[in-house]
């Protein structure tokens, strides 16, 4: 489930009396009763990653437009074996255009391209992966520890910095291939080795960084890029917490580039192909040392006018919590991003007070969104 809040209004400072009025942290009593209150609204209350068929009987799509003194605010939750955050916002933008009549004639939608034509179908997926499991809560060390939210904003000069550091980095390594490094991939970077640095974590652990991909392209033939339906990969970057240390912030960029890289169309339909045969469904367990990787700054959230005006804001509802959970929105100014993320409060801490990574990023006070 995906679940995220936009926001238009006029004065940033009042769009945040919904969550807190005081604290520069979201009160826990005020979060409980808000989230309580959203997980009503889509159906279902476990928000723990885990895994069910609420597909089957619950609401795949559920809206709530709130409106303020001097703003609007929609909440949305939309079941991912639907629609992936492309058809999400493709979606979106298609639902503003009629409610504000920019546009009187929309073409069909794009449905083929869900089913590849080497597979052999129908999926048989055992009883035994379709039981559904009890929430499974995230794996902490200590019952001291709990988990808090926050965002991050990256301008295009930080963008631009961070980028021709990575660059510079993996060039004068020498690889043996001309590599480019993407301003998305510098800012992944930067966030996973700071996260890292200051998690405590052994040399020798393993960590996983899942990246969520659109797989359209990748495929040949590909699809229309329009085509609806959740058409995502999540390949994984794995490395040792020594390694990520030992190295710079180009050779973490790296790795994330020859994750993106390995998702040719020869692989895509031979994980396919394997998993038709064994299907298996994932438990959702997530350890201190993954990360997931959630949104896309390419995506077209600021252009969406219900006739009111442009959005303010995009923020994540309560299906963030989670220790290494990173959305990446595009930011309101041109060429610029912004993470929200959910760690444990010990390791946000030490982020806030680490000089390396605040040189390129701003932290986002919930008084100005």
């Amino acid at each position: 489930m995906l679940e995220t809040v936009a926001i238009w209004g006029k004065m940033v400072t009042s769009i945040m009396l919904i969550w807190a009025m005081y604290s520069q942290y979201i009160p826990r009593h005020v979060r409980s009763q808000m989230e309580i209150y959203f997980y009503k609204l889509l159906g279902w209350l476990s928000f723990y990653v885990h895994i069910n068929l609420e597909g089957v009987t619950g609401s795949l799509l559920a809206l709530q437009v709130t409106e303020l003194k001097d703003g609007v605010l929609i909440g949305y939750g939309i079941n991912h074996l639907v629609a992936d955050g492309a058809s999400f916002w493709s979606f979106f933008k298609t639902w503003t255009e009629i409610c504000s009549a920019t546009r009187k004639t929309f073409p069909p939608l794009p449905l083929r391209g869900w089913f590849l034509p080497e597979i052999d179908y129908p999926i048989r997926i055992p009883i035994s992966e379709t039981v559904p499991s009890s929430p499974v809560r995230v794996v902490a060390s200590s019952s001291l520890l709990y988990l808090r939210k926050k965002m991050f904003r990256f301008t295009r000069r930080h963008i631009s910095e961070l980028k021709a550091k990575a660059n510079a980095e993996v060039a004068a390594a020498a690889y043996g291939e001309h590599l480019k490094i993407s301003s998305f991939q510098a800012v992944l970077a930067h966030m996973w080795r700071s996260i890292i640095r200051n998690s405590d974590l052994d040399p020798e652990e393993v960590i996983h960084f899942k990246l969520p991909m659109d797989l359209r392209q990748r495929l040949n033939p590909p699809l229309q890029k329009e085509c609806f339906g959740n058409m995502v990969g999540l390949p994984t970057a794995i490395t040792t917490a020594g390694e990520m240390l030992d190295n710079g912030l180009g050779w973490a960029a790296l790795q994330l580039d020859k994750t993106v890289r390995s998702q040719t169309n020869e692989e895509l339909k031979r994980f396919a192909e394997d998993w038709v045969k064994n299907p298996k469904i994932p438990n959702g367990l997530m350890l201190n040392n993954s990360f997931l990787v959630g949104s896309s700054p390419r995506f077209n959230v600021f252009g969406n006018d219900f006739g009111w005006g442009k959005p303010i804001a995009v923020r994540a509802g309560p299906g963030i919590s989670g220790h290494g959970r990173i959305l990446v929105y595009p930011g309101t100014e041109q060429r610029s991003m912004e993470i929200q993320t959910c760690l444990w409060s010990h390791v946000l801490d030490k982020l806030l007070a680490d000089a390396e990574f605040l040189q390129h990023v701003l932290c986002v006070h919930p008084s100005r969104l």
